[in-house]
């Protein structure tokens, strides 16, 4: 995705308001659009400085409107194009001269750099954050043994520069979210013990931070895991912390995901009312939204995520039906592939408990065969775990059968 380079001129272009002479800061543009929202709707804006750096950097093409608004009114624009918003591509013409001009721009910032005698702590952050955003973005399609090496090395990389010259909140935020991504490749490779070793570490980080959105964060990630890997009642009293330190102020997005999980917890260790209070918290909080996800929630928390929690919670409850139902709810969220395969495990059981065996083994074979090739031990133990659930001599099983014996020749013989 190329970089908005006209949203970055209009912030240099407008002078600090504090500072007559100089150019408008990531947090004084941040500052600025939450007023303008206050002032014309009534309610409060969520955007700081890291949503100004993802719309910089084009990682979040398209804001809200009522921030886009904002953004003319503080930039002193007329229209989204000039400041680099638009819905629809370009052509290839276009696009090979934005590249270009991309690639000019770039070579031009690096030279300016070496010219420097050291970044600034903000071009630091932006540097050592950077990478992780696109090891994040490949995650989903890169096996995650050939990433994890990469991202250990950057953990190194950045824990090393914090401890020298940045033990900030900022420096701290930035190495608790690069140990979250080395936490969540190690459970990926199926390496319990180093996942749980980066998700401590990254609550670790995120407790010097003293931001208690990424603490909770950081500690309801390590809770649900434990609740996947099977560890329900310690998972819960983890996700039990979490929830009571984010608080009752905490945006929409942060309440239904935190809600989600405990619906799963609470299943989980058949508490079914509980679970059930649970997903009408989520469902509820889903709904309403107030403004943007609120890092380091990057995505709104929206209906179709909710009904991916609520699919999972209903099946370890018994209510296959409904599960059924909140699985085809939750398609539109399930565009990620390791994702859809972790849940069309799921929806496998619910599908097999509900007499519909041939189906269930279908879709497990299908994950199955998706997790061989992206090499997610997560996803093959799954698979491993729901044919372990049906009777040996399961006729319709297999083609998952044949899918689970690839798992042990070599060089596929």
């Amino acid at each position: 995705m190329k970089r908005n380079e006209l949203l970055i001129e209009a912030r240099l272009r407008v002078e600090s308001p504090g500072s007559p002479g100089h150019s408008m800061t990531r947090h004084e543009l941040a500052d600025a659009v939450n007023d303008h929202v206050l002032r014309a709707t009534n309610k409060r804006g969520a955007v700081d400085e890291r949503h100004i750096g993802k719309w910089e950097r084009g990682e979040t093409t398209w804001p809200r409107k009522h921030y886009r608004a904002a953004l003319r009114a503080v930039l002193n624009v007329a229209t989204d194009a000039e400041l680099g918003f638009t819905r629809h591509r370009q052509s290839t013409d276009d696009e090979d001269v934005n590249r270009k001009q991309f690639l000019k721009t770039t070579l031009a910032m690096s030279a300016a750099m070496l010219t420097n005698a050291a970044p600034t702590e903000a071009e630091l952050l932006d540097t050592m954050a950077g990478p992780t955003t696109n090891y994040r973005r490949m995650e989903s399609s890169v096996p995650s043994d050939r990433l994890s090496p990469v991202v250990e090395a950057h953990l190194t990389l950045v824990s090393g520069i914090v401890q020298d010259r940045l033990r900030t909140a900022n420096g701290y935020r930035t190495l608790s979210e690069v140990a979250g991504l080395a936490a969540w490749l190690a459970a990926d490779r199926g390496d319990d013990a180093a996942a749980r070793t980066r998700y401590n570490d990254a609550i670790t980080y995120a407790e010097r931070t003293h931001h208690p959105l990424l603490v909770s964060y950081m500690k309801a990630s390590l809770g649900h895991y434990a609740v996947e890997t099977g560890d329900g009642r310690a998972g819960l009293g983890m996700l039990l912390t979490a929830s009571a330190q984010l608080g009752e102020e905490a945006p929409d997005s942060a309440g239904a995901w935190m809600s989600s999980l405990l619906a799963v917890a609470y299943a989980a260790t058949g508490d079914r009312k509980a679970a059930l209070a649970a997903l009408d918290r989520a469902e509820r909080l889903a709904s309403r939204q107030r403004g943007e996800a609120q890092w380091p929630w990057v995505f709104a928390f929206d209906g179709a995520k909710a009904a991916r929690y609520q699919a999972s919670a209903l099946g370890r409850l018994g209510d296959h039906r409904a599960a059924r139902t909140a699985f085809a709810a939750a398609t539109p969220a399930l565009g990620a592939d390791k994702p859809r395969a972790l849940a069309q495990v799921e929806h496998a059981h619910v599908l097999a408990r509900s007499g519909d065996v041939e189906g269930g083994c279908a879709l497990a074979a299908d994950a199955l065969r998706l997790g061989l090739q992206l090499r997610s031990e997560r996803i093959t133990r799954v698979a491993r775990s729901f044919r372990a659930s049906l009777p040996s001599r399961t006729m319709e099983a297999r083609p998952l059968d044949d899918a689970l014996a690839t798992l042990y020749r070599v060089d596929g013989r």
